[in-house]
């Protein structure tokens, strides 16, 4: 259908208009090769990717907008996914609050996308789209084009996603969403080829032109009425109902026997990701039903047996592509490790079998071998997927020739028959070495670790705070005084940091970077909790309890949980409740300094269990921290 044919009804809500329209205007896309997805996105097939709802009966004159003269800002940012777009010929600009006024003076549109080092498809959206001269001078032309690092910016990072999932069903990275010059959302998107992209946005920039009033105030509407609905289900809920640990635990167990995986561990899906968060908060609670418990333990064997773990130089990759956990998406984040650290502590503290111990133990030491960064005195964010020549898994995989070179003959046999090498090998570099029940396996393991695997450069608090947690269960369960002198070190460090009067969400060098989000005080509280628990010390300068008021004062507002303490988008609302992700809910972790929140929203909680799990074991407000 042309889009001048498409008319709307201006009796019809922003909402529905915006379902109409992707309906009607449901274009082909590349198969979705963005396989960062979040869980929480539900792994829904691409929906319409277009968001070219607001389409006028009368066209407006068009506006003419001069080349953006501004130069690439991001040349030698010590953020490194950022420092690698300072080569683009895009005129990228640095998130701040100015990017809004900019855009209003010029009428134009703002292009904001958000990616991460070690995300595989960031670098290759790079490649084909950013890099290309023509695509490059559109964007200069028409938008302001800002890029984000989504772990420095997660405020931002945070409504983007939650849009974007909202209007297409699908969200990951890279994240690229559009803004009215007031910074309301109105399409997102997420990796698409050369063609498409440059399609997408001259067709966006056409609509702009075209009746950017109708634009916005369509797109300010939007916000409006998702913030109305949320306090539509605000008053829907009875706050003298009280909302205990057990009444929710039991909407959770009934919801994921709907979702669990019972033959391969898991949520059902296509990818499968550990879910930390709920993994963690499942083996908290006390009193778990038999067939719970035996889909949790059937999850931890699964992950740490197959091929979401590295069982040559240890850690666990962020998912597996496939429901079986053969096939990894190999960058590795320390929020993922630190979490799943801890999880397998906790599992062994409840089954007392040694593989969860060995496991988790194993993740430690892969964390202190490859991402401790002794300048700082923390623990580095990542792993790239991509080995220096830009081979995804390069670092990871091994061919026949090169496995049949590097070990002995008796080594090469064995591998040979274990790994079947005289079969196609399952990836285009060769094979992902898996345990082999010899004594042999120690010797071949530490022939076929890999140095200089490409590792981010930000230490990032909050990121910190969660392996703080680990280490503090890592002493406790293990008794290895090494745990607690690591757990001791951190704490201080991230103690010092997160009481300055502006803390950073990261450090890269000797460059802070960043604002310490309700994430960073989130993770370090509990960390703090922990340790002081685990150290067994009377309270200090250090003590968690100094954080409450600080935390309260940046951000608790009448509303909710306010994730930045200078927001700047209209859509960065605070939130009454947090849903987990791939790490835990800030608002749950902090549920006893505002436990109104929970109680006035209990039916959204009890509605979507799983995505808000972190709450069973904070709802009844108890004391101690979470460690076992």
């Amino acid at each position: 259908m042309p889009m001048t044919a498409i008319k709307l009804n201006l009796m019809q809500s922003p909402i529905t208009q915006i379902k109409m329209k992707l309906a009607a205007l449901r274009t082909s896309q590349k198969t979705n090769k963005s396989r960062n997805l979040s869980p929480a996105s539900g792994f829904h097939r691409p929906l319409a990717l277009a968001f070219r709802l607001f389409i006028a009966s009368i066209t407006s004159f068009c506006l003419l907008l001069s080349p953006n003269s501004y130069a690439n800002q991001l040349i030698d940012h010590n953020s490194p996914y950022l420092a690698m777009h300072g080569s683009d010929p895009v005129n990228w600009r640095l998130w701040q609050a100015d990017i809004l006024k900019q855009a209003q003076q010029e009428n134009r549109l703002i292009f904001i996308s958000s990616g991460y080092f070690s995300c595989h498809w960031c670098h290759v959206m790079q490649k084909e789209n950013y890099r290309n001269t023509d695509t490059a001078s559109y964007l200069n032309e028409h938008f302001i084009s800002v890029k984000i690092d989504r772990e420095l910016n997660p405020e931002i990072d945070k409504p983007l996603i939650e849009f974007a999932r909202k209007t297409t069903g699908q969200a990951g990275w890279p994240q690229h969403v559009i803004l009215t010059p007031e910074g309301y959302p109105i399409h997102a998107f997420i990796y698409l080829d050369n063609k498409t992209f440059n399609k997408r946005l001259k067709n966006i920039n056409q609509l702009w032109q075209n009746q950017p009033d109708r634009i916005r105030a369509l797109a300010a509407q939007f916000i409006a009425e998702e913030k109305a609905q949320l306090d539509t289900n605000h008053k829907q809920d009875n706050p003298d109902k009280v909302l205990t640990a057990k009444i929710f635990a039991e909407a959770l167990f009934a919801q994921l026997r709907v979702r669990m995986d019972d033959f391969l561990g898991g949520l059902k899906g296509t990818n499968k990701f550990p879910v930390a968060p709920l993994l963690k908060s499942l083996l908290l609670y006390d009193d778990l039903p038999d067939d719970i418990d035996d889909w949790l333990a059937l999850t931890l064997t699964q992950m740490q047996s197959e091929h979401l773990y590295d069982h040559v130089h240890g850690g666990f990759y962020r998912y597996s592509v496939d429901p079986n956990w053969q096939t990894p998406h190999f960058e590795k984040m320390l929020y993922d490790n630190a979490q799943l650290a801890q999880v397998y502590l906790l599992a062994y503290q409840r089954w007392q079998d040694k593989t969860y111990l060995d496991t988790a133990l194993q993740t430690l030491n892969y964390i202190t071998e490859q991402l401790y960064d002794p300048q700082n005195r923390m623990y580095l964010g990542s792993q790239s997927a991509l080995d220096k020549h830009d081979n995804e898994g390069g670092d990871y995989l091994w061919n026949r020739a090169a496995l049949e070179n590097s070990l002995t003959s008796e080594e090469f046999a064995l591998v040979n028959q274990a790994w079947l090498l005289q079969s196609a090998p399952p990836y285009d570099l060769g094979w992902h070495p898996k345990p082999i029940d010899s004594p042999l396996w120690q010797s071949i393991k530490g022939k076929l670790k890999k140095p200089h695997i490409l590792t981010d450069s930000k230490n990032l608090l909050g990121w910190n705070g969660l392996l703080l947690s680990a280490l503090s269960q890592a002493y406790l369960s293990s008794k290895q005084p090494q745990y607690l002198n690591q757990a001791e070190q951190l704490a201080h460090r991230l103690a010092v940091l997160i009481m300055q009067d502006k803390p950073p969400r990261a450090i890269s060098g000797d460059q802070t970077l960043g604002e310490a989000s309700l994430q960073d005080y989130a993770f370090i509280y509990q960390g703090l909790q922990d340790w002081q628990t685990v150290a067994d010390k009377e309270p200090t300068p250090h003590h968690a309890e100094k954080l409450v008021p600080l935390i309260e004062s940046k951000f608790l507002s009448p509303v909710g949980w306010r994730y930045n303490a200078t927001p700047i988008l209209p859509n960065q609302q605070g939130e009454a409740v947090m849903s987990d992700s791939f790490i835990p809910s800030p608002s749950a972790l902090l549920n006893c300094l505002a436990p109104q929140y929970s109680q006035q929203h209990q039916a959204l909680l009890l509605a979507n269990a799983i995505d808000y799990a972190g709450y069973v074991i904070n709802l009844d407000c108890r004391q101690s921290a979470d460690i076992q």
